[in-house]
């Protein structure tokens, strides 16, 4: 009994609150039973030891105690395992406290039965205090921060649209005959408009920057492309300066490169025209090379006769708004964030930058970018878009008018995804043959896209019923076919039904944008390469070529959705289509059927379907047997298909 005292002593002493619950007890509120509480409990809370004692210690909590934290220490206390938590409680006198809590359970001596739960409790009501404050102070920072890009964002978007006018305006002043003072101002007004675009393109670059909003794009360009822009955009400062400006290219750069062709130009324009602002005598040199491992990568390397930078501003060159010291802000001008932005562009890009200079020696900056060689494809691909973007030049295609027929909804989704794409913004389209008649009743269009294979009125019907409308008025809409089939003739076929032009399925969007800038009285660049369609090889293991896929979506994942399951939902019917028409053994059902599927999966990118369906689909005489053995390798591959594309949701 006398450590009894003694231990009861010690426990007043402790400056925590000591809650002792009963572990095989449960009172009137189904919960434990407090048998203990110390002195610095009642200090904490106002409640007596009397006060406190046969009640649940649940009586201390209120309605903004965390229910997650209770349900935490109440799975504790059922396992018997300690546990520590912070705890928002109300005293006596209805005031919020917090305590960091430690449960640990107690048990008896010489066997695992747990008898009671000790409670420490210190009070961190200001620590948590002080957190709020700062949790708080850091949001309106943010808030601060983040209204101060929009801001930011906002102003240089305003600045730039009369700043552009200006710009031009001087430009074509600029190309006019004029004295020579006149001259003069007119080429600073539009050097100093150049400068200050700049500037406002840095602020508008620190303001995505600061609300994470800058993205890293990844497409393929031509390498020289940017050492042309770059001379162009450089070579006249740098001439006034009298400063021999060298680019070199090693030959081991690849002509084409995937990666963003804008930044890595603003990466190098920003390092170049830094070069010159601090070079008044001698050169500026540009050299990139291609490091081709296992870890491509582009150096670019920019080395000046400047007047360097002094040992003690080098740690600071890349902070926002820094330079060297004041006097090069008055004599040079800029706003100290070309440098900062350039370093984060090349971080984005998972780059690095380095320098060494020397003071009235010079500066050489050292970058390296991952960034992969195009693939071949992807170059074709570029160079017939630009080709045909060429092509589509001064044709105004918000005036042009079009219409799809197309009975597959995801062919005809895919079409006019394309021509909207194009720049067209009247089209109109039909499921069937007769329901395009009852259109051309109504309106008239530029062109047609006719699908050859349709139910009820197929598309070398729907043609021929449209040329006999047209003879009786006098006109004639130029109408091209599309079509899964590849048999030989198919294109002659499709012209003597009366249209004028061919596009094979699956689609190409290449050769698509090629043919609709001929029938819509742009001139297509006859130096446009050929386009191989199905050249591609594909990975055996991967059944739908997503490019293909994306070429629908653009990236959306909600469209991404939509398209896969109104594929698989056309594709279920199709194989019903097949059962019956194995069942029956009709040929042209079985056709039928098979086209549909055909043309859809193509479209997808689902090669392997689609040239399964291609075989399949002039076999529809074949035994009932033998169409069961086609019908299951087209189960086959659609099970692979389907799985691969509900993997993708």
């Amino acid at each position: 009994m006398e450590l009894e005292k003694i231990l009861s002593q010690m426990a007043d002493y402790t400056t925590d609150a000591i809650v002792i619950t009963k572990a095989d007890q449960k009172n009137s509120s189904g919960g434990p039973e407090i048998v203990y509480v110390n002195k610095s409990f009642t200090t904490l809370t106002g409640y007596t030891a009397e006060e406190a004692i046969g009640k649940n210690p649940k009586f201390l909590q209120g309605p903004k105690t965390d229910k997650s934290t209770l349900a935490r220490i109440s799975q504790a206390i059922e396992r018997q395992k300690t546990i520590t938590a912070e705890l928002l409680n109300y005293s006596k006198d209805g005031y919020e406290y917090w305590v960091e809590m430690n449960l640990n359970p107690i048990f008896y001596p010489g066997n695992d039965e747990c008898v009671y739960f000790l409670a420490t409790e210190r009070d961190i009501t200001e620590r948590k205090t002080a957190e709020g404050q700062l949790i708080r102070a850091i949001e309106s920072a943010e808030a601060a921060t983040k209204a101060k890009s929009e801001f930011l964002a906002n102003m240089s978007h305003e600045l730039r649209t009369p700043m552009n006018g200006i710009l031009g305006l001087a430009e074509i002043v600029q190309g006019m005959e004029l004295n020579e003072d006149v001259a003069e101002c007119i080429d600073a007004i539009h050097s100093s408009g150049v400068s200050l675009l700049t500037i406002l393109n840095d602020i508008l670059d620190l303001s995505k920057i600061e609300a994470e909003e800058l993205e890293i794009e990844e497409y393929t360009f031509k390498t020289n492309d940017i050492l042309k822009n770059i001379k162009d955009l450089t070579s006249l400062s740098a001439s006034r300066k009298n400063l021999v400006f060298d680019i070199s290219i090693n030959l081991n750069v690849p002509e084409w490169l995937c990666g963003d062709a804008k930044r890595i130009q603003q990466i190098i324009f920003n390092l170049v025209g830094n070069s010159i602002k601090f070079t008044e005598t001698g050169s500026v040199s540009l050299s990139l090379d291609y490091k081709n491992d296992q870890n491509p990568c582009l150096m670019i390397q920019v080395q000046d006769t400047g007047i360097g930078i002094p040992d003690e501003f080098q740690k600071h060159l890349f902070n926002k708004f820094s330079q060297a010291d004041t006097s090069i802000s008055r004599k040079f001008g800029g706003t100290g964030l070309g440098l900062a932005i350039t370093k984060y562009l090349i971080e984005m890009m998972g780059g690095t930058i380095g320098f060494t200079s020397k003071v009235n020696h010079g500066t050489t900056f050292y970058v390296s970018i991952p960034i992969k060689e195009a693939p071949k494809q992807d170059i074709l691909q570029t160079e017939i878009k630009v080709n045909n973007e060429n092509a589509l030049k001064g044709v105004d295609l918000t005036q042009i008018k079009a219409l799809v027929v197309e009975d597959h909804p995801i062919n005809q989704m895919l079409v006019v995804k394309w021509l909207k794409k194009l720049g067209l913004h009247h089209i109109d389209s039909a499921m069937n043959g007769f329901d395009s008649i009852s259109l051309l009743r109504n309106n008239t269009y530029d062109f047609i896209l006719m699908d050859c294979q349709m139910p009820e009125l197929d598309g070398y019907e729907t043609t021929s019923l449209i040329r006999d409308m047209e003879k009786q008025l006098n006109t004639r809409t130029p109408i091209i076919a599309m079509t899964a089939n590849a048999m030989l003739g198919e294109r002659e076929k499709c012209l003597a039904a009366g249209m004028d032009d061919y596009l094979s399925k699956p689609l190409n969007y290449g050769q698509f944008q090629s043919c609709i800038a001929q029938w819509i009285g742009a001139k297509p660049d006859a130096s446009a390469p050929p386009v191989n369609m199905n050249n591609d090889k594909l990975d055996d293991s991967v059944p739908v070529d997503l490019s293909r896929l994306n070429e629908f979506t653009e990236g959306d994942k909600d469209t991404e959705k939509v398209v896969i399951n109104l594929f698989l939902e056309t594709a279920y019917e199709s194989f019903d289509m097949l059962k019956t028409a194995q069942l029956h053994n009709s040929a042209e059902e079985w056709r039928m059927a098979v086209h549909s599927m055909k043309g859809a999966s193509g479209n997808l990118g689902a090669m392997t379907l689609h040239s399964l369906c291609s075989e399949a689909e002039y076999q529809g005489d074949l035994s009932k047997k033998e169409k069961s053995s086609i019908l299951g390798n087209l189960y086959a591959e659609f099970g692979k298909v389907e799985t691969y594309l509900k993997g993708l949701n």
